[in-house]
């Protein structure tokens, strides 16, 4: 049986380095978000949540918007948030500023083998694992809950104790832009 899945975009957070909402620049033409929605709608996702960012940015590509339940609480909480209100069996996750991902990644990116928890992309070697390009199972939520429960923020040290298994995807389809010139490079 094939897993149904949701596409959850983070699109909070304060675009500081980058002068502006980075899920609404634009690389020819089209806005990041708008960009990573098409390909998630390629690989045939369920639903596209968009977590944090202004509401119209969800309504503009067809999306559920999602509030982050606790402010100023980062990709965690933004991941809490979207696994709290997904109804699939796999929540896959995408910052909003990585434009160059496509539908196949996407794909690569959700297929968890059943023998794991969680899959996150990584780079080509030196493999840098990208944890907000991943893949949940709807069975991590209370482990992910009670880490946070117990202050921690961070993706990384959250997952320990899930079983995380990674996919090695090209650099340039993972590349996250965090500055303006980084758009051109």
């Amino acid at each position: 049986m094939k897993s149904r899945i949701t596409a959850a975009i983070f699109a909070g957070g304060e675009s500081s380095r980058f002068g502006s909402a980075k899920a609404n620049a634009l690389i020819d033409g089209e806005e990041f978000i708008v960009r990573i929605a098409r390909n998630l709608n390629l690989m045939g996702v369920e639903e596209i949540l968009v977590v944090g960012g202004p509401q119209g940015d969800a309504k503009k590509i067809g999306a559920r918007f999602v509030e982050d339940e606790i402010a100023k609480s980062g990709p965690f909480g933004a991941l809490l948030s979207a696994l709290h209100v997904c109804g699939s069996d796999i929540l896959l996750t995408m910052p909003c500023d990585v434009p160059f991902i496509d539908a196949h990644s996407c794909l690569e990116i959700a297929n968890i083998n059943s023998a794991f928890d969680v899959r996150v992309a990584t780079s080509e070697p030196p493999s840098t694992p990208q944890w907000l390009c991943s893949a949940w199972r709807m069975s991590c939520i209370s482990h992910l809950e009670n880490s946070f429960s117990k202050g921690e923020r961070a993706i990384h040290r959250a997952v320990v104790g899930l079983n995380v298994e990674f996919v090695e995807l090209s650099t340039e389809l993972l590349r996250n832009v965090n500055t303006i010139e980084e758009m051109d490079n």
